[in-house]
C-alpha cells in the first residue's frame, strides 16, 4: 500500500506542476542555480542545486519540480510505513496516506521547488527514524537521523528547530539514555563535518541569513485583499500561527493529528512515543516565541496523522463508521483541493473560490486570492514591458543603462526570460543578488523595475521619472502595479552606492 499511495502522491504532482507558471522563488533559485556555491544568503544550498539539476532541460517545469513531487511521494510512503510500524491496519495505512497525500500545504510544497518542499520529507524521516530507535533500542539508528538532518539543513535551517525539539522530546521521557551514547556522539560529529562547508560560507559572509530573518520581520505586511498571515506583534503572530496550524492542514486532517498527538501522550499502545508530542509543543512553542510563519513547523504532521490513524482504526472497530469516516476526511481533502493544486485552469480557480464565497463578495469583482498561484503569473509579459522600454532608449543610453529589479522575484524573471527580448543580465541588492554587484555598470543611467526601494533610489539619483507601469490581474492579491523608472545623474558611481541598496530579506 505504501508503495501504491506514494505513486498516486507522484502522479499527481506530475500531472499538474506544468498548469500555471513559474513562482516568483523559483525564478530566483534558477538564478542561484547559475551561480552553484556552498551557501547562500537566505538559504542553503539544495534547492538550487535541485534547480541546476533541470539546466539541461531549460529549466522546464516539470522537471524544476520532479523533486518536489518525489519528495511528496516520500513523505507519503514514509507515513503509510511509519503507520504499519505503530500497529495500524490497511484502513489506517490508506487514512494515513491519503490524508498526508491531500494535505494542503503538502499539495503545494509537492508542486513548487521552494526551500519548505523538501521539509515534510526529511522531518518526517527524521521522526520515523526515532521512532524506530526507541521502538527498538538500536541506537544505529542514529545514521539515519543525522542523514536526514544533515539533508534537512541544506534545504533549510529551520531543520534545526525540529532535530532540537526531538532531542528535547527524548531528554523529558525515559529514552533519554540515547542521547547519550557513542552512535549519538558520532552522529552529531559527522552532522557537523558534513555541514561545515554551509557554516564556513555563511561565516565568511558574515552570518547573512540572520540579517534576512530580520528583514523579514520587519518587511510583514498584508496581502491587497486586506487578509495578514503574519504580525510584527508576537500576540497577533502566535494566534494566526495556531490557527494555520489547521488551515494548511486540513480542519478534519486536523482532528486526526490532533488524536495522534493525544495518542502518543496517553493511549497505552503509543504512550512510549510520548517524546512525539512533546517534541511537537516544543517546536511550536518555539516558533511562536520566533515570531515564525505559520509553515515554519508544517514537516511535523505526517507522523501524528499516522498515529490518529491507528487510534481511530482501533476506537471504531467493529463499527460501520470506519469506512464512513476514511470517506468523509477524503471528501473533506477535495474541496480543498483545487486551493492547494493547480487542477483548474486559472479563470476555473477564480470561479471555484468564487462559489465557495472566498472571493466577489458584496459587488466586487471575483479575483485570484491564492498568493502562492499569483506570484506565477505576469513574469514573461513584465520582461516584455521593460524590454520595451529599453529599447526604446538612444543607443547610447542604452548601452550604459542597467536594468536594475529592486526584488529578486523581479530579478529573477528579467534573468529568466530577458535572453529572449534582447535584455542584458539585471542587477538587484537584494539577498545573494547583492553580492553578485553591480555587474560593472557605473550607474549614469538605471532602468529600476519596482517600487520596494523607489523612496530610496530617489535618494540617491537627482533625476527619477516614471516611464511605465505593468500590472497583471491574476497578481493582485500579491501586489499592484509595477513601476518603471528611468534614474540618472546619481549622487556618485554606482559601486559607492551599492552598500546603501542592500536589501536582505523577504
Amino acid at each position: 500500500m505504501a508503495a501504491a499511495l506514494a505513486l498516486a502522491a507522484f502522479v499527481l504532482h506530475a500531472a499538474t506542476t506544468w498548469r500555471y507558471g513559474y513562482f516568483r522563488d523559483e525564478l530566483y533559485f534558477i538564478a542561484c542555480a547559475k551561480h552553484l556555491s556552498w551557501g547562500y544568503v537566505d538559504q542553503p544550498p539544495l534547492v538550487a542545486f535541485a534547480a541546476f539539476l533541470s539546466a539541461p532541460a531549460h529549466y522546464h517545469l516539470t522537471l524544476l519540480r520532479l523533486l518536489p513531487s518525489l519528495a511528496a511521494a516520500g513523505t507519503v510512503w514514509l507515513a503509510v510505513r511509519l503507520t504499519r510500524e505503530l500497529g495500524g491496519g490497511r484502513l489506517a495505512q490508506a487514512v494515513a496516506g491519503i490524508a498526508v497525500m491531500l494535505l494542503p500545504a503538502y499539495l503545494l510544497l509537492g508542486n513548487t521547488l521552494t526551500t519548505t518542499s523538501f521539509e515534510p520529507l526529511f522531518w518526517t524521516l527524521l521522526l520515523y527514524a526515532a521512532v524506530r530507535m526507541v521502538r527498538s533500542g538500536d541506537p544505529r539508528w542514529w545514521a539515519a537521523i543525522a542523514a536526514a538532518f544533515v539533508f534537512g539543513m541544506y534545504g533549510k535551517y529551520s531543520m534545526l528547530l525540529c532535530a532540537a525539539a526531538v532531542a528535547a522530546g527524548l531528554l523529558a521521557t525515559h529514552h533519554r539514555r540515547l542521547l547519550f551514547s557513542r552512535w549519538s556522539a558520532a552522529a552529531l560529529a559527522l552532522s557537523a563535518l558534513a555541514l561545515w562547508p554551509n557554516i564556513a560560507w555563511q561565516w565568511a559572509h558574515g552570518w547573512p541569513f540572520v540579517q534576512v530573518v530580520q528583514g523579514d520581520f520587519a518587511h510583514r505586511h498584508a496581502f491587497q485583499n486586506g487578509m495578514e498571515l503574519e504580525y510584527r506583534n508576537t500576540m497577533l503572530n502566535g494566534a494566526a500561527f495556531a490557527l494555520e496550524q489547521i488551515v494548511y492542514s486540513n480542519p478534519l486532517a486536523a482532528v486526526v493529528w490532533a488524536a495522534g498527538l493525544i495518542a502518543f501522550a496517553a493511549w497505552p499502545p503509543l504512550r512510549d512515543l510520548r517524546f512525539v508530542t512533546i517534541a511537537y509543543f516544543i517546536a511550536v512553542a518555539a516558533a511562536v516565541v520566533l515570531a515564525a510563519k505559520g509553515y515554519y513547523v508544517i514537516g511535523f504532521y505526517a507522523v501524528p496523522i499516522a498515529g490518529g490513524a491507528v487510534y481511530f482504526e482501533r476506537a471504531l472497530q467493529g463499527t460501520r463508521l470506519r469506512a464512513a469516516a476514511a470517506a468523509v476526511a477524503a471528501a473533506s481533502a477535495l474541496i480543498f483541493l483545487p486551493l492547494a493544486l493547480p487542477v483548474l485552469p486559472v479563470d476555473g480557480l477564480v470561479e471555484y473560490s468564487r462559489a465557495l464565497g472566498l472571493t466577489g463578495r458584496n459587488g466586487s469583482a471575483p479575483r485570484l486570492i491564492q498568493p502562492l498561484f499569483a506570484e506565477e503569473f505576469g513574469w514573461r509579459e513584465l520582461t516584455a514591458r521593460v524590454a520595451g522600454v529599453y529599447d526604446a532608449l538612444p543607443p547610447r543610453v542604452r548601452a550604459r543603462t542597467a536594468i536594475f529589479a529592486d526584488t529578486y522575484g523581479d530579478a529573477g524573471a528579467l534573468s529568466f526570460y530577458g535572453p529572449q527580448y534582447g535584455l542584458p543580465e539585471p542587477i538587484s541588492a537584494q539577498n545573494t543578488f547583492y553580492l553578485w554587484g553591480p555587474r560593472g555598470y557605473d550607474g549614469r543611467s538605471l532602468l529600476m523595475v519596482g517600487a520596494s526601494q523607489a523612496d530610496l533610489v530617489h535618494s540617491l539619483y537627482r533625476k527619477m521619472t516614471l516611464v511605465a507601469t505593468y500590472a497583471d490581474p491574476y497578481k493582485w492579491v500579491v501586489e499592484g502595479p509595477t513601476p518603471i523608472y528611468l534614474c540618472s545623474d546619481p549622487i556618485a558611481p554606482l559601486p559607492q552606492l551599492w552598500p546603501k541598496l542592500k536589501w536582505y530579506g523577504a
